[in-house]
Formats: structure tokens, sequence, C-alpha cells
């Protein structure tokens, strides 16, 4: 933000050297970048008065200028500049003038005719090429207004003015004005600033006689004012004004332009022009573009816009894009003779995100998308009919046309003293909190001798909470004069959490079954889901979609952590790997009715290689029972996403469904270009976390010698071998010690719809060695309990 001394000193005199102010700026949270003096005074560049101009007799191209500087006799003046005539003020640099650089202005002969002198132009007067007017940049400074003959030009165009260059944090949209910058610089030297009058004379006409008014029809425009200008004169703005602008870094271009961009400048509020008799149907519709509507903007590119986006229109089409930059057909040209004129506020995400579509940036779009008051509106416009009355361009129609929002809501914060000191280890009086507060124009109320209660100012955005407040007394008391102190606090010993401790240990344990971890993106593309097949009614759908991706590739949170696993197996494949053992102990994002999504912690495990359903399961039961979990069942999945139907299964913990394995379908594995059987498994172990047993019992290892059976069942082909596992325990009278399934057979001598399966059951007891007789009636008794289910011994 730049802001030029001599412009801020309209509302905020303090009477202190450049260097005092910029650093005291600087302590109190504005940071300064740079300060620029376009020239110092030069004593002998001065205006002077062109009193006859003639062509030069031996040099077409070159003019001979006589010219008052406030002499005992005009001097003469030879140049080539095209745009001087007789009766222009120009500055002169006279012979004998030292620059800034060192060179010394002399007399020149120019074929036989002495050059006592010379102009300028605004780019040898350090001015950057993109604020010098149009009309001048291929000429001479010719001053507008008259002048006295010999004056300084320093004093006319305050070309020896500092210009401060803030960088404003994006926080602070109310300091992106020179009146913002003002009140910064009146609290930190404890002055208080004066606005700019309001107070402007308007016909007896009615607005409504000029204009039909104005229709909201999207939620993105929180407030519009109009007021219509009749009988403008367009023409060049005022020197003072061109001044302003120029060292503010904006280009003069006509005067009611240089006004709407004045006022912009110095309230924060953008405003903008339209020629009133370009309007159709004399009305303005705010509205949601059409989807690949067509608008060609001030630039004169041909912007394509989509629905997203907020345009102003008049009866027929789009004549302006909200917030950002008007169109053509509507601007302001030298024969324009009625204005409206346009103050409104913008919903400011809106308008960032379009304005980052288009690839557009303005002064104006820079403003709306950091956020502006409402409250803003109505003062802005006051402010430019007051300008155009001073100045004499137009005569203000009666009334006006204010829609939407009139007011902030009413913020107030509480300041608890106690709170102030703890923070800042410095003493803090009641009386210092609030004349620091009333500085920067917070409303404060004593509740007691250690409470405040603040009432925020409309143009402060930033402030919310407690901790902001405290900055703001800070900041003015001087963060150079806060003292160094150690910290005084209570040592508390740090500990890692539950779900910290979990993580850890399954890490390890993963590891050490030779699986490496994955860290990927917690942002998919939404394009995975029809990838992996899923039903479209699928509570994984249910997604939450990134504002403002990086891209479509990652412009949704994850609920599933499968696709990233599939991705990684794929490229690993293309890498030329047989063999691969990955998991991933990440969150997965569920959306909630909440402002935020909860967070669930998810294990994948991942497979590729000679292995089958059951090694993934024994790797899965192995880890999960080294961490604390034991008692995990298994129910067959034939309504499944992304998996091989009859080599899938639901994982349950308690009761509870908590997951799901198995072997990826050969339709997703094309997907994903992985050519032979890859396993995953998924699990929320935000289920089970809590569930977790930590503290082991040991017992001693058994002194009796165990029997060993082999059991091979032939059951239908469908069964879950978990019935027959939970059949031989219930019924083992506590003498099974361990049940291992060792093989699953179909083919020959098995009916069609059967299967074989086969198990190692160990028995053993802790007081006594078993005979075996005492296996034989425990046998007896599995046995009728498994052929009431249809699964009897393979003969």
């Amino acid at each position: 933000m730049l802001v030029p001394l001599i412009w801020q000193k309209d509302y905020v005199k303090i009477d202190k050297d450049l260097k005092t102010i910029t650093d005291r700026l600087s302590e109190t949270g504005s940071h300064v970048e740079e300060v620029t003096i376009h020239t110092s005074k030069l004593d002998g560049v001065l205006i002077g008065h062109v009193i006859d101009q003639k062509k030069h007799p031996e040099a077409d191209r070159l003019q001979v200028l006589t010219i008052d500087v406030g002499k005992d006799k005009p001097i003469t003046i030879i140049t080539n500049a095209k745009n001087t005539q007789k009766g222009d003020y120009l500055p002169v640099i006279t012979s004998g003038t030292k620059l800034d650089d060192g060179t010394i202005i002399e007399d020149h002969d120019f074929f036989g005719i002495v050059s006592e002198g010379m102009l300028t132009a605004y780019s040898e007067l350090g001015y950057d090429d993109s604020v010098i007017p149009k009309d001048l940049r291929e000429g001479v400074i010719v001053l507008e207004g008259e002048y006295e003959a010999g004056s300084l030009l320093s004093d006319a165009i305050f070309s020896n003015t500092p210009v401060i260059e803030y960088e404003i944090t994006p926080n602070r949209a109310d300091c992106l004005s020179i009146i913002g910058m003002a009140r910064e610089s009146a609290a930190s030297f404890g002055e208080k600033i004066t606005y700019p009058s309001l107070d402007f004379c308007a016909n007896d006409e009615d607005i409504k006689d000029y204009s039909k008014g104005i229709e909201i029809l999207s939620k993105s425009c929180k407030r519009f004012v109009a007021r219509v200008v009749k009988n403008v004169k367009i023409g060049k703005s005022p020197q003072w004004l061109q001044n302003y602008l120029m060292l503010a870094g904006m280009r003069p271009i006509n005067n009611i332009v240089d006004i709407t961009n004045f006022v912009m400048l110095e309230t924060g509020q953008p405003l903008h022009a339209y020629d009133l008799d370009k309007l159709a149907d004399k009305k303005i519709i705010v509205r949601d573009a059409k989807e690949g509507e067509i608008l060609k903007t001030l630039d004169g590119v041909d912007r394509k816009l989509d629905s997203s986006m907020l345009v102003i229109a008049d009866g027929k089409e789009a004549i302006g894009l909200a917030g950002i930059m008007g169109g053509m057909d509507s601007e302001v040209t030298d024969d324009t003779q009625n204005i409206l004129l346009e103050v409104a506020n913008f919903d400011a995400s809106n308008i960032r995100k379009s304005s980052k579509t288009l690839g557009l940036r303005s002064e104006a779009s820079s403003r709306f998308e950091k956020g502006i008051s409402v409250e803003m509106a109505d003062f802005a416009s006051k402010r430019a009919m007051k300008l155009i009355c001073d100045l004499g361009i137009g005569e203000v129609v009666g009334g006006s046309f204010d829609i939407g929002e009139k007011k902030e809501k009413e913020k107030t914060v509480d300041l608890r003293l106690k709170r102030l000191r703890m923070l800042t280890g410095v003493d803090f009086n009641l009386d210092t909190a609030i004349r620091n507060l009333e500085l920067l124009e917070f409303e404060v109320e004593k509740l007691d001798d250690e409470t405040l209660r603040v009432r925020v100012p409309y143009f402060r955005s930033d402030i919310d909470i407690e901790a902001d407040l405290i900055e703001e007394v800070v900041r003015l008391y001087g963060m150079g004069n806060i003292e160094s102190a150690p910290l005084v606090s209570s040592l508390k010993r740090g500990e890692r959490s539950k779900r910290r401790l979990l993580r850890d240990d399954l890490s390890q344990k993963l590891v050490g079954q030779k699986f490496s971890e994955l860290a990927t993106y917690s942002f998919i593309s939404p394009k995975e889901y029809d990838r992996l097949g899923i039903d479209e009614s699928s509570p994984l759908r249910n997604y939450i979609k990134l504002i403002n991706p990086l891209g479509e590739d990652y412009s949704v949170m994850r609920t599933s952590q499968v696709p990233s696993m599939l991705d990684v197996i794929a490229k690993n494949i293309k890498y030329g790997q047989k063999d691969m053992r990955f998991f991933e102990l990440d969150r997965t994002f569920e959306k909630t009715s909440d402002l935020l999504p909860k967070e669930n912690i998810t294990l994948t495990m991942g497979l590729y290689g000679n292995y089958s359903f059951y090694d993934l399961k024994d790797f899965f039961t192995e880890v999960m029972a080294g961490v604390g979990f034991e008692g995990f069942n298994y129910k067959a999945n034939e309504n499944t996403y992304a998996f091989h139907r009859g080599r899938c299964a639901d994982i349950y913990f308690d009761g509870e469904k908590i997951g799901i394995m198995g072997e990826i379908s050969y339709e997703v594995r094309d997907e994903y270009d992985i050519d032979k059987g890859a396993l995953i498994l998924e699990i929320n172990l935000a289920k089970i976390e809590d569930k977790r047993v930590v503290e082991r019992k040991y017992k001693a290892i058994g002194k009796f010698p165990a029997i060993e059976r082999d059991y091979s069942f032939v059951c239908d082909r469908n069964l879950e071998a978990e019935l027959i596992e939970n059949t031989i325990r219930e019924n083992g009278q506590g003498l099974v010690a361990k049940i291992s399934l060792f093989d699953i057979y179909t083919g020959e001598h098995i009916e069609e719809d059967k299967k074989s399966i086969s198990y190692k059951v160990l028995y053993r007891a802790n007081d006594r060695t078993l005979k075996d007789k005492d296996i034989g009636k425990i046998e007896k008794k599995i046995l009728e309990e498994l052929e009431k289910e249809e699964i009897v011994l393979r003969s």
C-alpha cells in the first residue's frame, strides 16, 4: 500500500521527522517496506507560462517557446515535444540547475537559437510508466490549472513528498486505504484523525426519474448503493487530484474515473461509474453469470464466464464483472453526459474465486477479496458526490438507491487485565489499556477493576477474540518496550496419547512383519470412486469437497484409503516389484452435520505377490494380537465394491463391523493396471481403539503333555469356518488349547456343492495328563453338535 504523506496529512498531521514516523509505524505493526521521494526540491525546476510558441526556422521538428519563469525577462526553450501550446504551464529546468543525479543543465545552441534550459517529463522525474497519464507518456509535463510563473514545480506536483510503502497483512483490509493508515499513524502518535466532509448539494429531482432502480438476484451481493449525476463535464482532473493518484500508484484517466479511484484509495471501498444513457432499461441487475456468457471487460478482453461468477447487468446483458472490472459497453467516455455511480459490497470468497479463475486481479478485487464492511458503501458514495460537487463537474440528482444490509452485526469482546499481564509480562493498568484501545477507535466500557467490554468498530473485521484485543494494546505500547523474562510455568510430564501409542505399536508390529509404511495425500479425485465401482448411494461417496483444490485430482477428502493403496501398488508394479507388503495408518474423513468433519484413524494393509486371502488374515490377526486386540470375526461379503465376490469378508469386533478385507476384483485391477491378485484390508481403528487390552496376564507353560488330533470335515461350500471352530471350543470342556485350519479342499471325491475343511486341534489339561478316553468323550460330543449343522467327518 503506497501512502503519500502529503495525502495522509489531510486527515492527521504528525509533527515528526520521516525516520521517526516510519520507525514508530513499524513498531506498532505497520511494516514499512520502502520510502520513495521522486525528486528533491530542485530549486531550479520552475513553472513556466508559455507566452509564445513558434516553429524553429531551421528545424521542422523543433519548437521555439518563449516562457515566463518569473525573472526579469522571458527565457527561450527549444523542444521537440508535440504536446505544448501557447498558454500552457510547463515545468522548466533552467540553466545552472543541478539534478539529483549530479547533472548540471547548461545553455544549448540549436541551429543558431540558444535554449536556456529544458522541459521535462514525468519519467525523467522518477515516475513509473504505469502511472503517467497516457497523453503525457510521449511528451513533457503540461500542468492543469494556472500557476504563478517562477514558482517551484515540486510544490505543484508534490514530487518531493515522501511516499511510504507498507506491507499490509491479509487480515487488515482496513489498512488498504489512506484513511486506514491515517488511523494507524494517529493512534501510534496519540492523535485523532479528521474524517473528510460528506456534505454535498443535490438538486430537487428524484433519482427514480432517471433510473428504474437496482435488483439484487444473488446472495453474493450484500449491499448496493447507487446515485445519479447529470450534465457531467468529462475532462482532466485538477493537478492535485492527479498528483495524489500518481503518487499512490494509479494512472489519472478522466475526472469521473479519477474520483472513483481517489475515493477507493482514500476509503478502501471500490466504486464504479456507468454511462447511464448506455444502460438498457435504465436499470441495474446484480445476478450470477450465465454459463458460457461472454463479457468484454475494460481491458478489451472477451471473458468467458461461468455460473459461479457475479455480474452487473442492465435490462439486456452483463455490463460488468462485479467487484473486479467494468465492461467496455458501459464505460465513461468523453461523450458521457449522465452517470450512475455504483458503490457495492460483494462476497469476498466469490470475488477471490472469480478473480483466480479468470486470471484477472484489479485494485478493486484485491480489496473485495479481503473483506469490506457493508457500512463503508454509503460513506464512499457520499464522499464521491462531495468531490463531484466541489469540482463542479456535474449535478447530483436527489435521492439514492440503497439495497441490502446497512449495518454490520455489533461485535463486543471482553478483555481481562489479568490475561493481558500474564501474556505480556507487563503490569498494564486499566487506564493504559483503555487509552490504547480508544486511540484505535474501539468503544470501551469498564465492567469492573479487572475487566473491559470492548465494542469493535465496523471496519475492524479482524478482531474476534480476547487475544486480538491484547495484541492491539501491546502494539501501541511497543513490542520493543517489553522486557525479556523467563517463562513462568509448572512442569508437566509429557506423555504420548493412547492413540499415538497404538499407532506406534501397530507400526512397529507391521514393520516386524516386513510391511513398508506409506504416506499418501488425504485428498483424492472423485473419479477414484468410479474406478472402484462404488455404488452412487454408498456412504463412501458422501465425501467433502475442497473449496480451493490444487486440481481435480486432489479435490475431495478421502473416505477410504483403498484408492491410495491401489495407486501405490500399481506404480511399484511398473518399477518391477514382484513382492509387496504395504500399510498406511492415517486419516479418512466422514461428513457430519457439524461444521468440521469427523476424522477416523484408519489402518489399511495391502499385499501383492504370492499371497492368499488367508495370508492377509494371518498377518492381520497376529499384528492385532500383538498390540492387544483378539477376538475378530469374519463374515463373507457377496455384495461389495472393489473386491472379488467369494474372496471378501467383513471384519467384526465385539459384534460391530469395523472393516473389510479381500482380493481385488478383476475389473478394478484392470482400472489400476494390476496384472494379478492384490489383497487389501481396511479397518476403522477409531471404533476399537478404546477396547485395547494393554495389560497382559501370563500363564505358566503347561507341565503335562498335549494330545493333537487332525479332523477333516465335509460341509456346505458356503459355510463359514467360524461355525466349526466355535463348536469345537464350546464343547471342548476347556481342554481345547489351539485350533489351526490347515487345508480347504474342493474337487474329486467331494460333492460339487461341498468342501472339505481340515483342522489340527491341540488338547491340554493343566492338572493331569490326558488320555485317549478323555478325548474320545469330547470328540463324540463335538461331532454330534456338528452333525446337527450337517457337518460330518470326511470318510
